[in-house]
């Protein structure tokens, strides 16, 4: 589920997402120079659960008769569908401020999984705003070292 903290809303031509599987927060950057400004905080509740508290049991056992003895069933990732279903939700409010014209550059900051994630759910048009990917777990950072990051993926 998809939760955020309003904070004052500022035009930007650009927005940095700096995001992990259970939370997330948008900043904008009024210059690619220019300090960060926390825009909105966003929380995925089940994104933090662990897998076992998001599944009424455990995987069954069965035989199959190709291999000696049981192997337990697959599990459908409930916890991995979550982070999914976050990155989609985050995506849309990428694609809502587009079009309201809210940024014109995007950059995406995240853990390699994740990033996965995001970058699979945006659409091809937000996709190209896209100036720059930090494949790093910045969620806890200082904006001070979040930002130092961003400069350096955007000008090295």
């Amino acid at each position: 589920m998809l939760s955020h903290e309003q904070g004052e809303m500022v035009m930007s031509k650009l927005w940095v997402l700096v995001g992990e599987s259970s939370r997330a927060t948008l900043y904008a950057m009024a210059t690619k120079t220019g300090p960060l400004q926390a825009l909105e905080c966003y929380e995925n509740a089940d994104g933090r659960q662990h897998e076992r508290a998001l599944t009424s049991d455990l995987p069954g056992q069965a035989f199959d008769g190709k291999a000696k003895g049981q192997h337990a069933l697959a599990n459908a990732g409930k916890k991995d569908k979550a982070a999914q279903d976050f990155a989609k939700s985050l995506c849309a409010v990428l694609e809502k401020g587009r079009l309201d014209g809210r940024y014109d550059q995007l950059v995406l900051c995240a853990s390699p999984a994740f990033l996965g994630q995001l970058r699979q759910q945006l659409n091809a048009t937000t996709d190209k705003c896209v100036i720059a990917t930090i494949d790093k777990n910045l969620v806890k950072a200082a904006s001070e070292e979040i930002q130092d990051h961003v400069r350096d993926a955007l000008f090295h």
